[in-house]
């Protein structure tokens, strides 16, 4: 499986309880993004990063790890010609952000669950609890060694499945292939562009066997064309 680490969209630190409730107006288009990130309600990590996801609540915790795959993992979402789909798609080929991972489940292997754990024992980058009682928490993994050892097991792990709404994960396909179309137009693709990946919250298989948790809207965003 191809999932690298990428460089992300967030809330700032220590405005993310301000900023979670205000993603319906920072992600309503490109010039509140702007003005988000101008404020410093929201930030760009300067490079790439892993980041690990946990969410726990009722049934229990699960914990995965959020990178960027090929579109292709989306292969269960294609095909969906609804409007809705079609108005989501254009939507976020607009707004040039991918709004949330797309929850994704894996084989994961016993020294996956290890790494994954050590990366745990530092301080979270965010822990928050939403109105339903469920806490998410968010490490960030950037040291060296550390993205190499979650590269190495994810290189191993076979092709995920979709674990999402089928039709958020069709908006995303649409999403790519409307930019895709804009670059072939303009002369200007070459299939390396960052509309060509979806972030993604890669979970366990075996813990999410009854449905998969989804990351809040706007905690950790992926920008897919410059906007």
């Amino acid at each position: 499986m191809k999932a690298l680490p990428f460089p992300c969209i967030r809330p700032t630190q220590d405005r993310v309880l301000e900023a979670l409730p205000a993603m319906g107006s920072i992600l309503s288009g490109n010039d509140a993004l702007r003005g988000a990130i101008a404020d410093g309600l929201m930030l760009k990590d300067p490079g790439a990063a892993y980041y690990v996801y946990e969410c726990s609540g009722e049934p229990g915790r699960v914990t995965g790890v959020v990178a960027i795959c090929p579109t292709s993992v989306l292969a269960g979402g294609k095909g969906d010609a609804s409007a809705d789909v079609a108005a989501a798609a254009r939507a976020i080929a607009e707004l040039k952000v991918q709004p949330r991972p797309v929850s994704l489940a894996y084989e994961a292997s016993p020294v996956m669950d290890i790494i994954l754990g050590a990366a745990k024992e530092g301080a979270s980058l965010y822990a928050v609890t939403d109105p339903a009682g469920i806490t998410h928490r968010a490490w960030e993994v950037k040291r060296e060694d550390a993205v190499g050892a979650i590269r190495a097991m994810l290189d191993q792990a076979p092709e995920p499945a979709l674990a999402d709404d089928p039709a958020y994960a069709a908006a995303l396909t649409g999403a790519s292939q409307l930019l895709a179309d804009e670059a072939r137009s303009a002369g200007t693709y070459t299939g390396k562009e960052p509309f060509n990946f979806t972030v993604a919250v890669l979970f366990p298989a075996a813990q999410v066997a009854s449905g998969a948790p989804r990351v809040p809207t706007g905690l950790l965003t992926h920008q897919v064309a410059r906007f």
